[in-house]
């Protein structure tokens, strides 16, 4: 009986630490996950803003000065020759968000000339997300437009790293959500990130939306679609989104709009503000400067003319469109493979439905690669999209990394910094 009782007290006391270690096991592995989630992405963008800052320091030397508007370059803040980081962090679109951010969106002058005028109503272009964020830290801090600019670029772009890698974490694992970050930290055109360019606040409410949408959070994705009107006129494409969300919803529950109206009320919200979002900005603006005028600034060179498919037939015949027509095909095929399974739906919707929309949108530029940064998945597919870290997926990470890294350096030089007195397009 003593034995019996011994052993008793003995296996008591070896299923106590086993007990209380279980909770402590699991607090380690949820703190060891937010840290992940937070400290990987995070160090990723800093690590690649660093890179990024001296690509643009040592570009800015051979930048030319910029003392009046030319046909190619509107001038709003002069600047001299080699001007430094400060300099090219304000240059092309930036001029005219450092125009909006300091005075504002403005109303033509009666009696102006007819330039003023025109570059008056172009601000109007320009959706105000941005740059009236910028003028907000500009009000309270003092600071000039571009360390104000770059702040504001450079946290949105942390921000947007953050929800891209909880996105993807979710269901490719942590070193898929790692390469996809750290691809687009240092995609070619992803310098732009911090400098007074729009496109790190525009792929932030990109992943809220699209966060948002996969937690179920249909009110909160419809406020960041709008966010994202407000930013960049690229909403329409979301549309398939919510449609590809409601489809996958409905083959696993049903109906489910008939018990639960109010979720179905606001993901259908979700779809109109996908439509409503590309024409938001141009109403708003044609409040003030008049119908005709609002919605010719606003549209800009988003105006529907088959963009890359119109280019490429005056350029190579019928070939041309047939060739971005395979391109788009081999994307949207891309997305249905059974390795791009690894990709949340909504993600993988929205990546067949990005790259349609802006061959259809824009013309053939410089500036696609830079619409592309809010298309992350792209450049993974260059590397296989790998789930695991072995040793081969490893090397193919690596090498696109080198390369994407030339081809930023490359971009700075070449593309950001204006390093020639001729005509040429905007990044």
């Amino acid at each position: 009986m003593r034995e019996e009782g011994h052993s008793q007290l003995t296996r008591a006391a070896e299923s106590k630490p086993a007990a209380t270690s279980a909770p402590r096991r699991r607090v380690l592995d949820e703190a060891r996950a937010w840290l992940l989630r937070w400290w990987v992405p995070l160090s990723i963008f800093a690590a690649s803003r660093i890179v990024d800052t001296v690509f643009l320091a040592i570009a800015a030397e051979d930048q030319v000065a910029l003392n009046r508007t030319r046909l190619d370059y509107y001038v709003y803040e002069p600047t001299p020759a080699d001007s430094g980081y400060s300099g090219i962090v304000s240059n092309w679109d930036a001029q005219w968000y450092r125009r909006i951010a300091t005075d504002g969106y403005e109303l033509p002058v009666p009696g102006a000339s007819a330039a003023d005028t025109r570059n008056t109503l172009w601000t109007w272009a320009f959706p105000p997300a941005y740059p009236m964020i910028v003028r907000l830290l500009m009000t309270v801090t003092s600071l000039s437009f571009p360390i104000a600019a770059t702040i504001v670029s450079c946290l949105a772009g942390a921000a947007a790293m953050v929800l891209m890698y909880r996105l993807v974490v979710r269901t490719g694992g942590p070193f898929l959500a790692g390469v996809t970050v750290l691809f687009s930290s240092f995609f070619v055109s992803a310098p732009l990130l911090q400098i007074g360019y729009s496109e790190a606040l525009a792929l932030l409410f990109l992943m809220a939306a699209l966060n948002f949408m996969v937690d179920r959070h249909y009110l909160w994705a419809t406020a960041a679609v709008l966010a994202l009107s407000m930013t960049r006129l690229v909403t329409l494409p979301f549309l398939l989104v919510v449609v590809v969300h409601a489809y996958l919803r409905f083959r696993s529950e049903g109906a489910f709009w008939r018990h639960r109206r109010t979720e179905a009320a606001s993901l259908a919200l979700a779809g109109v503000m996908s439509i409503f979002g590309l024409f938001s900005w141009m109403l708003l603006a044609s409040v003030f400067i008049g119908t005709d005028a609002g919605m010719e600034r606003s549209a800009g060179q988003r105006s529907l003319y088959l963009g890359w498919f119109e280019d490429a037939y005056h350029l190579f015949g019928l070939a041309g469109p047939l060739m971005v027509g395979c391109f788009l095909l081999l994307v949207a095929l891309s997305m249905l493979v059974p390795r791009a399974r690894v990709w949340a739906p909504e993600l993988r919707a929205w990546s067949a439905a990005y790259p349609a929309f802006l061959l259809a949108m824009t013309p053939i530029l410089p500036a696609v690669l830079r619409y592309l940064l809010l298309a992350p998945t792209l450049p993974v597919l260059l590397a296989g999209t790998p789930r695991e870290p072995t040793r081969r997926n490893v090397l193919w990470v690596a090498a696109v990394l080198v390369l994407l890294v030339l081809c930023q350096r490359w971009y700075a030089a070449n593309i950001i910094v204006v390093w020639t007195t001729d005509m040429r397009p905007a990044p």
